[in-house]
């Protein structure tokens, strides 16, 4: 008998291969990739919501205090240099992938050379939803807990959930926070929902699969992720009015998603009424309702972040495509990257015709149409431990 492969052994192979492409993985690719602005506004987004935290654990420890954070589900270490910004001074890496983990340390010792007075830190090769108490974690006490894009893997089973939630309940201090990006369920639920109305599934074949997508990113529930409404599912509690459509089991809602250059690999459903009821049992209390990346980003815009605004950082980050005024004439190299999807920029136009500053200004800050969809699949999340 062959042995079952389990999603973490796939979600080992999908990051081991990745972390040793060098092509997908050197700078000048990230750079030329149709969706670096998309990558560099997520990882702005990551920046916000490190920075904000790491500022609130100072006011609740204390402005000497000698920060300590663990980065869970590191992958190849894309957060060093936002730690080594906030001057903390230890960090635990750990993953599930192995090479992730020799690239991640790889990454420390280059950075290490350019700033002498680097944080320490430790490397683990480790499931996050397997118990770390006693290998890894033993007595340490973090003042902030950080899981980024992973968060999703430990909700295929309720198991794996409640380890996961022990093992961050048993290592952040007393007032510590938990923080954390996560697959936004009511909006990926509410385009699923329109996806399947418009296939004209029938009923008598409910083995069809549900796809939906743009031009950068794709989404795929198999027929055995869904059903028809039960009570107590996901969209119950959805905003969405289409309840009548096809239902999601609360855990191990798994579902396909590619996003052109990133790694392609099975993600899950978070329902974020369980999310709080699994972290409120370890003790993690909400310290805001799940937000969307983009309601995140205008909400962020208003705030001030130590000697940076969030609104100059997101233009050091290149986060934001520069779109020219079509109104406007431009060398004939200058090309945006979304220039032969139609409607595009739609929304950028519409600008122009409603403000007058912008109407007169040569080049405007935005991102594609397509790219904003990705973004609003996403959201932030925050917790205290009582």
């Amino acid at each position: 008998m062959l042995p079952v492969e389990t999603n973490a052994s796939n979600v080992i192979k999908f990051y081991d291969n990745a972390a040793r492409s060098t092509a997908s993985n050197s700078l000048e690719y990230r750079r030329q990739t149709r969706i670096v602005h998309l990558r560099n506004f997520n990882n702005w987004t990551k920046s916000i919501l490190i920075g904000i935290y790491l500022e609130a654990a100072r006011e609740r420890f204390g402005r000497d205090c000698r920060l300590h954070v663990f980065d869970l589900c590191c992958g190849k270490g894309g957060d060093q240099m936002k730690w080594a910004q906030g001057y903390v001074d230890y960090v635990m890496f750990l993953d599930i992938s192995g090479e992730s983990v020799r690239a991640c340390k790889q990454r420390y010792e280059q950075l290490q050379r350019k700033r002498p007075r680097l944080y320490s830190a430790d490397f683990h090769v480790c499931d996050c939803t397997a118990d770390l108490s006693d290998n890894v974690l033993r007595d340490r006490k973090f003042h902030l807990v950080s899981c980024q894009f992973s968060l999703h893997y430990a909700f295929e089973s309720l198991p794996k959930a409640l380890q996961f939630f022990k093992n961050v309940s048993c290592c952040l201090r007393p007032g510590g926070f938990f923080i954390a990006t996560i697959p936004n369920a009511y909006e990926i639920v509410r385009r699923a929902k329109e996806a399947y109305a418009a296939s004209n599934i029938p009923e008598q074949q409910p083995e069809g699969d549900v796809t939906f997508g743009n031009s950068i990113y794709s989404i795929r529930f198999r027929s055995g992720s869904f059903s028809k409404p039960v009570e107590d599912a996901i969209n119950a509690d959805s905003p969405t009015g289409m309840s009548e459509l096809i239902q999601f089991p609360l855990l191990g809602a798994r579902y396909d998603f590619h996003l052109e250059g990133v790694v392609d690999c099975p993600e899950f459903l978070i329902y974020p009424p369980l999310l709080n009821e699994l972290a409120s049992a370890h003790g993690l209390v909400p310290v805001s309702p799940p937000l969307s990346f983009a309601a995140f980003f205008h909400e962020s815009l208003c705030r001030s972040r130590g000697t940076e605004r969030p609104l100059d950082l997101l233009i050091r980050m290149n986060a934001l495509e520069t779109w020219k005024n079509p109104r406007m004439s431009y060398p004939e190299h200058f090309k945006q990257v979304a220039s032969d999807e139609p409607k595009a920029y739609a929304h950028a136009e519409q600008r122009l015709d409603e403000d007058e500053v912008c109407r007169h200004s040569k080049f405007l800050g935005t991102i594609s149409q397509a790219e904003w969809e990705v973004v609003n699949l996403y959201s932030v999340v925050a917790f205290r431990r009582a």
